[in-house]
């Protein structure tokens, strides 16, 4: 499926959104390294694994949703 969205990102350089435009020779390279195809199932599973692990520990998204919960009280 990667290159999927490969060629659908390459269809988009031309659509003049800010974050896709930036770099149009990188872009699709940058999508597919995101992607880390280089590495074997049981690495990936490890590899998303530790992503979620520290995502769930980072504090700029807690302090967000903090944040977030805290307008809509107000609201």
């Amino acid at each position: 499926h990667a290159n999927v969205f490969a060629n659908l990102f390459s269809l988009m350089l031309d659509a003049n959104i800010p974050d896709i435009a930036l770099e149009r020779d990188k872009t699709v390279k940058k999508l597919l390294d995101k992607f880390r195809l280089d590495l074997d199932d049981e690495k990936a599973i490890s590899y998303l694994k530790d992503l979620i692990d520290s995502s769930i520990g980072a504090i700029v998204p807690q302090f967000y949703d903090y944040l977030h919960n805290w307008s809509l009280a107000f609201r």
